[in-house]
């Protein structure tokens, strides 16, 4: 890289052009005096002590105290790395800032959703779904994009994943973990459209696989908006998984507790094959203030059709009737559903 290309990208960097080419002139001539530092670089003597001045507090350069006093740089590696973690840190506060100015306005996230385009990319974005999944992986779609994503399913014993598609007779091996619950589809063959939703993060959703000689055409669908999921959650469950034969229960008895869920149709359905009472730790707010909360107690019941999904929840003394996101005729929101037992 020439040397103009450096100063240009130090200058990106917050340096200005004096500062970056005495960066550069230290690293070349190793602890100089300040006189030394002018000669090699042209930075005038009347600037050069401001600028290395500036410099030091920057953390580009330390200096050695003595007569002549002297400048030494900073390891490249070290101011970099230094520079990288906070330019990181200021990307992420801002995101944060910049969402919230959004909710405070609107009232909720800033919905993402984008076209993707070529059925390579599909997918691998159906495999960062499972690989960044914490909780919970919710698909539908045909047997042979399911194969696609072998590799990723075997690597997570560490989420639940439900799993509904056109299996034949025998269940494949890869597909046996105690912690997959999958259902045979039923219905039209066109409800086998394909959903592949992790927790409440991400979403990805086409409709039929295409021919080898479409595939760069090939368009699918990527959502980041928990309002949006949520709703493909529930046309997950009360479409195509409620109207599916169940053919590989949970092994709930072998799973590591505690186990955590975010959706409250998830929660119920492992809770069918789990039995009740069921002691659970509940994060959410309630209803009536929004108020955050934390309970700890059993769930001993639960209501589950097309329209409604509830926990009967026994905390401290009282039963508490406890939904999913954005319920409104319960005492409280659930946000995420963690089975201690």
């Amino acid at each position: 890289m020439r040397e103009e290309e450096i100063i240009e990208k130090l200058q990106k960097l917050g340096l200005t052009k004096y500062e970056s080419l005495a960066y550069i002139t230290l690293l070349k001539l190793g602890p100089s005096k300040a006189t030394d530092i002018t000669k090699e670089s042209g930075i005038p003597h009347t600037r050069v002590y401001d600028v290395l001045s500036s410099l030091h507090k920057k953390g580009f350069v330390d200096v050695m105290q003595g007569t002549p006093r002297l400048y030494k740089p900073v390891n490249p590696e070290v101011v970099l790395e230094r520079i990288k973690d906070e330019i990181i840190s200021d990307i992420e506060n801002l995101k944060g800032a910049f969402l919230e100015l959004y909710r405070q306005v609107h009232g909720e996230a800033l919905p993402e959703i984008w076209t993707i385009q070529g059925f390579d990319n599909t997918i691998e974005r159906a495999e960062y779904v499972i690989r960044s999944a914490k909780h919970e992986v919710l698909i539908n779609t045909p047997i042979e994009f399911l194969e696609t994503l072998k590799k990723e399913i075997k690597g997570r014993k560490d989420i639940l994943f439900v799993i509904v598609s056109n299996f034949g007779d025998e269940i494949p091996e890869w597909l046996e973990g105690d912690n997959i619950i999958l259902a045979r589809s039923g219905g039209a063959p066109w409800l086998m459209a394909s959903w592949i939703i992790g927790d409440i993060e991400y979403a990805l959703f086409f409709g039929a696989l295409p021919q080898d000689k479409r595939r760069e055409k090939f368009y699918s669908f990527w959502a980041k908006s928990p309002r949006i999921i949520q709703n493909y959650m529930h046309w997950f469950y009360t479409i195509y998984f409620d109207n599916s034969e169940v053919i590989k229960p949970l092994a709930y008895k072998r799973l590591s507790k505690p186990l955590s869920l975010v959706n409250i149709r998830t929660l119920i359905t492992v809770l069918k094959l789990a039995g009740l009472p069921r002691r659970a730790e509940i994060i959410g707010r309630l209803i009536d203030t929004k108020e955050p909360v934390t309970l700890d107690g059993t769930i001993v019941n639960y209501e589950y059709t097309p329209l409604t999904a509830n926990i009967s929840f026994k905390y401290d003394g009282e039963e508490l009737k406890v939904g999913g996101i954005s319920s409104y005729f319960e005492d409280v929101e659930g946000e995420k559903f963690i089975l201690l037992e």
